[in-house]
């Protein structure tokens, strides 16, 4: 498959497709072109043409006529839309895999597992190992460990598994944006996202112990950490807590998005009424009104080692399950006003 190929299946011309496979921020073209030009790329399994580029530098080392591939697994959503910090890392995935020579040519979600069709593609893709993007079950590595002999997972959560781990810690990046309304002197804080088994909670409830935070379970709202949570989320906080918390933090800069909305349909001046932070720092944080201050992850590096380690994992360089800590970094913004305190 070539640049060319590409570009007459995507209907782009062969620098549009050239470009945007090597965009280092995934800026160039619309995101409706960017997704069709990597559909395209995923479904035939290009990669560059290494036997080229060495054959005009006087390498004569041919490789293999079918590059190696592997897979792309969606352990928490359906589809990468549905989770914008997931698909940022699956397009870095994408870009480093492809780098260092090797094609993601299958995508899927472990909701999707019972699916006869789904069991055929992977049985027909002769992956050499997958890549899972947040935390799944003990029924779903089940699945993964009968299908693939190398896996890495990345995630914002260590997880109890006997594989590789690229892991930007969710309890720490809590800790950051707490410690930040606490600074601002925020005492009521609330919480948006999932309570069961989630360290962003554990973290959240945590701190506001040990600072001795005010506390009222109606300014906790348990719901799922994407859009339309966030939305509902924030329409329960508005419904159930009275007064209202002068601060939220939200478990996701996607629910953080979907709160703001709802509280600016309330008639609540964010910051000015109430603070929200999150975590995660995906590019749309930057550009909704307020700005959102977030804890950010470098969504990048986590997906470029992902596929180092799996690489790795490839060419038996290493045989221990290997794990790496990336760190969180608070990025100021607009939405947390200091709270002025009055006697």
């Amino acid at each position: 498959m070539t640049l060319k190929q590409i570009a007459n299946m995507a209907g782009v011309s062969i620098s549009t497709v050239s470009r945007i496979l090597n965009s280092p921020d995934n800026s160039f073209a619309t995101k409706e072109v960017r997704d069709r030009v990597w559909k395209f790329a995923r479904e035939t399994g290009y990669v560059p043409d290494r036997n080229a580029r060495e054959l005009k530098l006087g390498r004569r080392t041919l490789r293999r006529s079918s590059p190696p591939s592997i897979s792309c697994i969606l352990g928490r959503t359906r589809q990468l839309d549905d989770d914008p910090f997931f698909a940022q890392m699956s397009r870095a995935i994408e870009q480093q895999a492809m780098d260092l020579g090797y094609a993601v040519r299958h995508s899927y979600s472990l909701f999707d597992i019972e699916a006869d069709t789904l069991l055929e593609q992977i049985e027909s893709s002769h992956t050499d190992g997958a890549i899972i993007l947040g935390r799944f079950s003990n029924d779903s590595m089940s699945f993964l460990e009968k299908h693939y002999k190398n896996l890495v997972y990345v995630g914002r959560n260590i997880i109890a598994v006997n594989c590789d781990q690229v892991i930007c810690d969710g309890y720490e990046a809590t800790e950051i944006a707490m410690m930040h309304l606490i600074a601002n002197g925020h005492k009521r804080i609330g919480y948006i996202g999932e309570t069961l088994n989630e360290v962003r909670y554990e973290a959240y409830c945590d701190i506001a112990r040990k600072y001795e935070l005010e506390y009222s379970d109606h300014w906790v709202s348990n719901c799922p950490q994407n859009g339309p949570g966030g939305y509902q989320g924030a329409e329960e906080l508005l419904a159930k807590a009275s007064p209202l918390p002068t601060a939220v933090f939200c478990a996701t800069d996607i629910a953080a998005i979907a709160a703001l909305r709802r509280f600016t349909e309330a008639k609540i001046k964010v910051p000015e009424q109430l603070s929200i932070i999150s975590m995660d720092n995906i590019e749309l944080s930057g550009y909704v009104s307020p700005m959102l201050t977030t804890v950010g992850m470098p969504i990048v590096e986590m997906g470029n080692w992902a596929v180092q380690l799996l690489i790795e994992r490839l060419s038996k360089r290493h045989k221990l399950p290997a794990k790496v800590f990336l760190p969180n970094k608070l990025i100021i913004r607009e939405s947390v006003a200091k709270r002025i305190i009055i006697g």
